[in-house]
């Protein structure tokens, strides 16, 4: 990945000053328990990539980043609550290689912990060094984008207790849940940096196409990716039964004898094998077999050339602006997405 290197070093040196604002409203403080679960998931690190799209948006549009932070910060408190939450419902107990917020602290707590840094995103939006109007208008777009958070997740939620999703449901719950923050990530960069509602506009559509096609290659990763680059078990959304496009196109497109064959394997081991004496071999060998039906009716294919067309189309959307290193930044950002091995 040499030819992503410099956008990496680039990222990292954003992060330092979007880091330095988070913990600035997150401090360590009383009631201690309630800021140390707060602060946990900021503190593990992560790429800070919401981030780095609402300063290099900003940055496209001819505004100057430094005036973005407080905005950026607030998509990503906005990103780490909608974390601690999402890993309560799935019950998870590891995140970015480290135990969750609700494993430490226990869910009432972890649930405060969300709580607090959703506020704290509002307070970081208040804080920034731009008009009232701005200030409005972001407001508005990350309220916007907090609600299709909650819509994707409640659709994520009732399709666990479906054998099946259609691709149109599929699309609407991950356009949701992973869409609208990179779309409000792109969008207040460009309203921190410009009055061009065109260019606002272009910007949104990137953020839109890539934070859908983000998912969906990692959905494609889930089951095709090299076991130790990808930090889990391949097969593990087959495993736990997860509905992902994928899934969707194969059941659109199976005759039935195959559909019964998967849904025997589908979500058949997402709790712990070992606790039920059931051999890993076993496992990975019946997972093989699901993956193999998906490969047979081109449903992996399928998903990996959507993902590709809609970075396609994102980066279409940012040929209204100017030429410049930011634009060239989101550009290649969104073909990184759909290049990466994890």
């Amino acid at each position: 990945m040499g030819k992503y290197d410099e956008l990496f070093a680039r990222i990292k040196e954003k992060a330092k000053h979007v880091d330095e604002k988070i913990f600035e409203l997150i401090p360590k403080k009383e009631p201690a328990i309630l800021y140390d679960a707060a602060r946990h998931y900021p503190l593990a690190g992560g790429k800070r990539v919401r981030p780095f799209v609402v300063l290099t948006a900003t940055e496209a549009v001819g505004g100057e980043w430094e005036k973005a932070i407080y905005p950026a910060v607030a998509v990503e408190l906005i990103h780490n609550y909608s974390l601690v939450h999402d890993d309560i419902m799935d019950m998870d107990e590891t995140r970015r290689g480290r135990p969750t917020v609700h494993k430490l602290w226990g869910i009432n707590m972890a649930i405060l912990a969300g709580d607090l840094l959703f506020s704290k995103a509002f307070e970081a939006i208040s804080r920034a060094d731009i008009s009232p109007e701005k200030k409005a208008k972001i407001l508005e777009t990350i309220v916007k984008a907090s609600n299709e958070l909650c819509e994707g997740q409640a659709m994520d939620l009732e399709f666990e207790n479906r054998d099946t999703v259609t691709i149109d449901e599929y699309m609407r719950m991950i356009s949701g849940k992973t869409g609208a923050l990179f779309d409000a990530s792109a969008k207040v960069g460009g309203i921190v940096g410009t009055e061009n509602e065109e260019y606002i506009a272009a910007l949104s559509t990137w953020g839109r196409n890539v934070g859908i096609a983000f998912q969906i290659w990692d959905d494609v990763l889930d089951l095709i990716a090299d076991e130790e680059k990808l930090g889990k078990p391949v097969g593990s959304d087959i495993r736990k039964g997860k509905k992902t496009l994928i899934v969707a196109h194969f059941f659109e497109n199976a005759d039935e004898e195959a559909k019964k064959r998967f849904l025997k394997i589908f979500g058949k081991y997402a709790g712990d094998v070992k606790g039920q004496g059931i051999i890993e071999e076993d496992v990975k060998a019946e997972v093989r077999e699901a993956i193999d039906l998906l490969k047979d009716y081109g449903s992996i294919d399928y998903a990996a050339r959507i993902a590709r067309e809609m970075i396609e189309r994102a980066n279409k959307a940012l040929e209204i602006l100017p030429e410049s290193p930011a634009r060239k930044d989101l550009e290649l950002l969104a073909k990184f997405i759909v290049e990466r091995e994890y």
